[in-house]
């Protein structure tokens, strides 16, 4: 586990810029696939396109999980490519598609980073692995990935390992303010299982110092709240998703400003153009309609097989079983 220091920091009482971006879903290979008909590539260049003022007027970049669609080691070298270009820091964490094996070893670059924690002015940015659910014990203290990581850690979970880490950078850091990074986003409507004693609850709970959380995961614009703090969910530079409308979007990206009075401004932006007019004409996947709408679970959806999916939808399963 590598060891994090908080050391002292210039212009603390400076204002912070940031940039998110999140569930890129890179490949190993170029290859269009299923109802999104762009590739990831284009999603992402079309959002660092977009970004490019903002990100040069950041402090630091964050990349909030899901960075390869099936956790292949050549994805997070194409990606790490395109991201140790970038002219700030770039602070990754894994989601439920990730392979941590193949993250760890391909991704970390001289501008990209895997790191529990990074101090910036008077805030500490503090990125958790989220994936209990999809993770399992090796035998000797660690944790591996399940099998069906990309399905068990659909809710944001800690192992106790990442508990204890999170805890103690929070207990000896010299930060006056806090922001959380991780995956899936600890909202009610989403992530049942986080609220009341969870782990990720008590945490959140124990600390005052943490001040806001961003997330990823769902693909598009949404916010709401966890412990009393306000939850930011960013799009994903894929494709995004509707939420309100129940319907497909084009890529996007969040921008903040953390004040050193521990205030938090942000705003999501939509990517304009071809790919985000494609997408808005395209319909809305059966899988993604039932769910959105309440006719089906997200455990009973993982529950079903590729066949029944198929069966049930017309349509492949996006991310098939191993």
């Amino acid at each position: 586990m590598k060891q994090y220091t908080d050391p002292a920091v210039p212009d603390p009482l400076a204002a912070i810029g940031l940039v998110q971006v999140s569930d890129l879903h890179f490949r190993d290979s170029p290859g269009a696939r299923g109802f999104a008909r762009h590739e990831p590539d284009d999603g992402l260049a079309a959002v660092l396109a977009d970004a490019a003022g903002a990100v040069a007027a950041a402090t630091l970049v964050v990349a909030t999980g899901d960075l390869a669609d099936l956790g292949e080691p050549g994805a997070y070298e194409r990606m790490g490519e395109v991201l140790d270009a970038l002219p700030v820091p770039v602070y990754c964490l894994a989601g439920n598609h990730d392979r941590q094996d193949a993250l760890q070893a391909c991704l970390p670059r001289p501008n990209v980073h895997l790191e529990p924690a990074v101090r910036v002015g008077n805030w500490l940015m503090l990125f958790l692995d989220s994936n209990a659910h999809g993770l399992e014990p090796d035998g000797d203290g660690t944790y591996r990935d399940r099998d069906d990581r990309v399905h068990a850690a659909a809710q944001p979970g800690l192992t106790p390992i990442e508990e204890r880490r999170a805890r103690a950078i929070l207990a000896g850091t010299r930060a006056d303010h806090v922001f959380v990074w991780l995956h899936q986003p600890p909202l009610p409507q989403t992530a049942p299982d986080a609220q009341g004693d969870s782990e990720l609850a008590r945490l959140i709970r124990d600390f005052p110092k943490i001040r806001a959380i961003g997330a990823g995961h769902l693909h598009g614009d949404l916010s709401g709240e966890f412990e009393g703090r306000p939850v930011y969910v960013c799009p994903s530079t894929f494709f995004g998703i509707d939420h309100t409308n129940q319907a497909l979007d084009g890529p996007g990206y969040r921008t903040y400003t953390l004040h050193p009075d521990g205030r938090v401004d942000t705003e999501v932006r939509i990517v304009p153009g071809e790919i985000t007019d494609t997408m808005r004409a395209a319909p809305l996947p059966g899988y993604l309609a039932d769910l959105m709408a309440g006719r089906i679970t997200s455990e009973e959806l993982r529950s079903l097989s590729d066949t029944e999916f198929e069966d049930r939808f017309g349509e492949p399963r996006p991310m098939r079983r191993p």
